[in-house]
């Protein structure tokens, strides 16, 4: 039902009715019989029509003053029945008590209860005082001017006093509408209109007959016609068809003009009451009475408004004051808030540029640096030399003794050459076990050895850790600026090489590089030959390394690591193949094969009924900025099937970071086709907290050098739990790498860390292992 056409058809019903019964009258005021067969029509028509549309919309609305329609709705139809029963029907004269009279007291009782039901549901939304004493103001000079004008009249002439009070009610009820609502909807102004045409008609009528001034009752017809179909047309606006429909400007002109003619309709009634009383000086001792009670009424109106007035200015400074209070905590809160975010912002600016395990400068700051000290080197003529350090025998003491061991010996080490170094040189971590330290201002070559004889002597004897003798070496490899290479790349190059020299030479000395060190460039080329034919040889594959739920300790992933068994020399260090793959760019080709096999795989598991099962694959920083990156991963996903939303990339920050417009715009392509992206090693890289909110990623991975000594080191517990934290802020996942221990697990499961991986659950494992856990489907045990 359309009652957007329903209101426009019942407002032209309304004007072609109210206008067809004035032609009516017009045209057949000489034929009596076909006159009032015609006003007998319409008498009907207008209360039956309107009662019907009230019952519809009480039928039609859900809220809580639908009961006021259905009232308004049985006062139409008691109208209805007055007609019926009146004497233009049954021939009953208006002035005797017959069921005309009886339906018409019905209507307005029915009219008066949905007055008295508004009241009761909109009370709290009235302003009450000012309220109650307009409407008192008003009915006084409406009873007064009744009173004077009709009721005093009547009772001289025994007619019956239904009509007259009941048009007080009427007026009343209008007075209701009118004032007491803050805003004068269309459906308001229906209403108040039907009330006042009722009173309007019954009050000229009862004037006309006690002034004994000949009429023709049939002019009254039209407007007691007109009165309910008004009342017909406020239940089509109250229901509301588009908030954009007309209904609603009109609401708001309607109060803009109603507020001043409120305001002063009580005022305009005193005055008018004095006027009358002005002309009616001979009789006007009700006028004077209803003018005092009036002006009484204005004066305590005045006095309680003050009242009120001063009961909302005190509630509204305490309202104030309160929300002061609010403001002051919001905005400690707040600070404290911007406080923290500072606080991990210097955090992660400092794991930006420095490693964690060491406090030493990282690769980052490093090269930085490097290329300060060369421009000035080559403005001042100066040399500098950058010496590259590996310590001897460090991955055995791993092995044997484990990474606590391994880290107390770096910081170690790490202590003692801080200390062997000037202040105008810098000492980095390069990962691992490798050092490197630029050396500023080196006026000779020769001037370099006496520190490199302080740095030996650091191991040259045994070191004891936790009670137990470690013994390494170090080899050393030196490159000069500008002699050994011209830019930061080369010269680190030419280091490491001389390095390498260094270990092939025995370990535990140094080198200087000189051109004819072209071994291990010879290794690297044999490497990367061995590289172009692996994939036609079939000689790479995969293994997975678990990674589990700390929620409910399941397995709900796995990382697919790429392993490489050679025909000649047999298995090969991902750490070694890996930066040459990179190098040459066979990283590409490479790359596209780990993705398709790792789907293909996932795929399998997923129709084995481990739909749930999620395969991580590590994309090289030359893949991601590879052009055709989306393609291969469409392609993988295409060719093997494999569920898009269970595929996570993951990429290194550094690489996110180095063109970030860019890199979010690859990223979001990849995520738009459901495949998630974690960020790999967060925080040992280029974190910016400017852009890593803007990222779309899904998951943060806490790198194992992170987690290494949270146990015993506050300031990698400090770091691990503000990953944690920011990671959660953010909406994201985090995964721990590197898990070795329970207590690690403890520690970040009290930090709610989502996911784990590393040696205590799982080393790296072939597909048949990884297989045979998942179909195991026991928890693992995490408390």
């Amino acid at each position: 039902m359309d009652w957007l056409v329903i209101k426009k058809l019942y407002i032209y019903y309304t004007l072609f009715h109210t206008l067809g019964y004035y032609m009516w009258l017009y045209f057949w005021q000489n034929d009596d019989a076909i006159k009032t067969t015609g006003v007998n029509i319409l008498l009907i028509a207008a209360p039956l029509t309107s009662s019907i549309i009230l019952f519809l919309v009480y039928r039609k609305l859900k809220t809580n003053d639908n009961y006021v329609w259905l009232f308004l709705s049985l006062g139409c139809f008691f109208n209805l029945m007055a007609v019926l029963a009146s004497s233009y029907f049954l021939h009953k004269e208006i002035w005797s008590l017959g069921w005309n009279n009886f339906f018409y007291m019905l209507q307005i009782a029915c009219y008066l209860l949905a007055i008295i039901y508004k009241i009761r549901i909109k009370g709290e939304n009235l302003h009450l005082i000012k309220f109650t004493f307009d409407t008192c103001i008003i009915m006084t000079v409406a009873i007064t001017f009744s009173w004077h004008f009709i009721l005093r009249e009547i009772l001289t002439q025994n007619i019956f006093l239904g009509y007259p009070i009941g048009d007080l009610i009427l007026f009343f009820g209008a007075m209701i509408f009118y004032l007491g609502s803050e805003n004068l909807f269309p459906y308001r102004v229906m209403i108040v209109l039907s009330l006042l045409t009722q009173v309007i008609a019954d009050t000229s009528y009862f004037l006309l007959n006690v002034m004994n001034i000949s009429f023709s009752e049939s002019i009254f017809h039209p407007l007691w016609s007109l009165a309910p179909l008004l009342m017909g047309i406020a239940g089509t606006y109250a229901i509301k068809n588009d908030d954009k429909s007309p209904e609603k400007k009109i609401k708001i002109h309607s109060l803009k003009d109603s507020i001043t003619l409120r305001l002063l309709l009580p005022y305009i009634g005193v005055i008018l009451l004095f006027m009358v009383m002005i002309f009616q000086h001979n009789e006007s001792k009700s006028l004077i009475i209803g003018s005092a009670a009036a002006i009484l009424l204005l004066i305590l109106r005045h006095i309680f408004t003050s009242l009120e007035n001063q009961t909302l200015l005190s509630k509204y400074h305490e309202l104030t004051e309160e929300l002061e209070l609010k403001i002051g905590k919001r905005t400690e809160e707040l600070i404290s808030k911007n406080k923290q975010l500072l606080s991990a912002a210097r955090k992660m600016k400092h794991m930006a540029y420095h490693d964690v395990l060491s406090g030493l400068p990282n690769r980052r700051m490093f090269l930085e640096r490097l290329k300060t000290a060369m421009d000035e080197a080559k403005r001042n003529h100066f040399k500098l030399a950058v010496l590259f350090i590996d310590l001897d025998r460090f991955k055995n003491i791993n092995d044997t003794l484990g990474h606590e061991f391994g880290d107390l010996l770096l910081k170690h080490v790490t202590q003692q050459m801080s200390k062997s170094v000037r202040k105008i040189d810098t000492i980095s971590r390069q990962g691992g076990d490798e050092f490197t330290i630029l050396l500023n201002r080196i006026r000779a070559e020769e001037d370099v050895i006496p520190l490199v004889e302080r740095l030996r002597s650091i191991v040259a004897k045994p070191i004891t850790i936790s009670g137990q003798e470690l013994h390494v070496s170090m080899s050393i490899g030196i490159a000069f600026y500008p002699n050994d290479g011209e830019n930061t790349e080369e010269l680190m190059k030419n280091a490491d090489m001389a390095m390498y020299r260094a270990k092939e030479d025995g370990r535990d000395n140094y080198k200087f590089f000189t051109m004819d060190m072209n071994k291990a460039i010879s290794r690297k080329m044999a490497l990367e030959s061995g590289l172009r034919k692996a994939l036609k040889n079939d000689e790479f594959f995969l293994n997975y390394q678990p990674q589990v739920s700390l929620h409910t300790g399941e397995i709900v992933g796995v990382e697919a690591l790429l392993r490489w068994n050679t025909t000649e020399a047999g298995m090969v260090s991902p750490n070694q193949f890996i930066p040459i793959a990179e190098e040459s760019g066979l990283i590409i080709p490479i790359g596209e094969w780990v993705l398709y096999n790792a789907c293909m795989q996932g795929k399998a598991w997923h129709d084995n009924g481990h739909s749930h099962l999620k395969i991580a694959v590590n994309l090289s920083p030359i893949q991601f900025l590879h052009e055709d990156l989306v393609g291969m991963v469409i392609k993988a996903l295409k060719t093997t099937g494999f569920n898009s939303n269970y595929l996570e990339l993951e990429i290194t920050e550094g690489v996110a970071f180095t063109d970030a417009e860019a890199a979010i715009k690859k990223m979001q392509t990849i995520r738009d086709l459901g495949v998630r992206i974690s960020i790999d090693d967060f925080g040992t890289g280029y974190s910016s907290l400017m852009y890593l909110k803007r990222f779309p990623i899904n998951t943060l991975k806490i790198p194992k050098p992170f987690n290494q000594d949270i146990i015993n080191s506050q300031k990698d517990k400090a770091l691990v739990e503000t990953i944690i934290y920011l990671g959660h802020s953010l909406g994201l996942s985090v995964i721990a790498e590197g898990i070795e221990n329970r207590e690690q697990l403890l520690f970040l499961k009290e930090r709610y860390c989502d996911v784990v991986q590393g040696d205590l659950y799982s080393k790296p494992l072939t597909v048949m292992q990884v297989s045979a856990l998942i179909e195991n489907k026991k928890p693992v045990k995490i408390s």
